[in-house]
């Protein structure tokens, strides 16, 4: 039986976040993955999101609402299913052209070789200052 290394399949799943490659990410998840980003309403893409179809329209608000200079992922920090991944992002808004710089934890559960949850953790105060 082959050894599961979640740190390559959460390696994995971000390059395809960054991509925006839903598809590849649907391979690497459980079908009822959640993703919880915090967030006022100001942030388009602020709330949970179950689900393939919910998933798509996140990265539809995404792709309309930022620009994405630079998505740096510095350290992963955990043991079996339970990594914090830390960065550091750089990026601006299309509506107003407002730019921010802030660093991130993310929170990610990994069962049985499939990404199951992701929460993030950053400063969404300086973001939404953005829009």
């Amino acid at each position: 039986m082959a050894v599961v290394n979640n740190k390559q399949i959460l390696r994995k799943w971000l390059k395809a976040l960054q991509a925006s490659d839903l598809e590849t990410m649907l391979t690497l998840q459980s079908k009822d993955c959640m993703w919880v980003l915090p967030g006022t309403t100001k942030l388009p893409w602020a709330g949970r999101w179950k689900g393939a179809a919910r998933q798509r329209i996140y990265l539809k608000r995404i792709e309309s609402a930022v620009d994405f200079g630079r998505q740096e992922f510095r350290e992963y920090i955990g043991e079996g299913g339970h990594i914090i991944v830390t960065g550091q992002e750089v990026a601006r808004s299309k509506p107003k052209g407002k730019s921010w710089d802030v660093t991130f934890a993310w929170a990610f559960k990994i069962k049985r070789g499939k990404l199951v949850a992701w929460e993030a953790y950053e400063n969404t105060e300086i973001i939404a200052a953005c829009y």
